[in-house]
């Protein structure tokens, strides 16, 4: 005869398994400090490529008036515009990072305590069941 709990388990399981399980294995390799701090050193390079494309596209679509103010400007100043907005365009998309992973890693670690507490359900029955079946076979002895 089936155990319909056990086989409800099981299924929590197996859809885990089938959806969530690759997502989360990071959330079970790593401690949340590791996991952020590797989105966090991930989003560095990547805005920090986006924000030279970001600075190149503008300078493309400006070089004509660039190349007109070229001697009156002030490089020292045009550089620290440059690397200050770098500075809060950079803080404010590793603050994003930080949040979003944060929220990802404690929602995985939600799903794979549920996943766990499922496991352990499954095992006590089947603990169970030999038990009941170690007694049948002494009786029957």
């Amino acid at each position: 005869m089936v155990n319909e709990e056990r086989l409800r388990h099981m299924i929590k399981m197996a859809e885990f398994d089938e959806n969530d399980g690759k997502q989360c294995k990071p959330m079970i390799q790593y401690a949340r400090k590791d996991y952020v701090s590797l989105h966090l050193l991930i989003s560095f390079v990547t805005g920090s490529m986006c924000y030279a494309l970001l600075v190149g596209l503008w300078a493309l679509c400006s070089a004509d008036s660039l190349l007109a103010q070229l001697n009156q400007m002030d490089i020292r100043n045009a550089l620290m515009s440059v690397l200050i907005t770098y500075l809060l365009f950079m803080a404010l998309y590793l603050g994003a990072t930080c949040v979003v992973y944060n929220v990802k890693y404690t929602a995985g670690r939600r799903k794979v305590k549920r996943y766990y507490a499922n496991v352990k359900k499954v095992n006590q029955m089947y603990e169970r069941e030999e038990r009941l079946r170690a007694s049948e076979n002494k009786d029957w002895e």
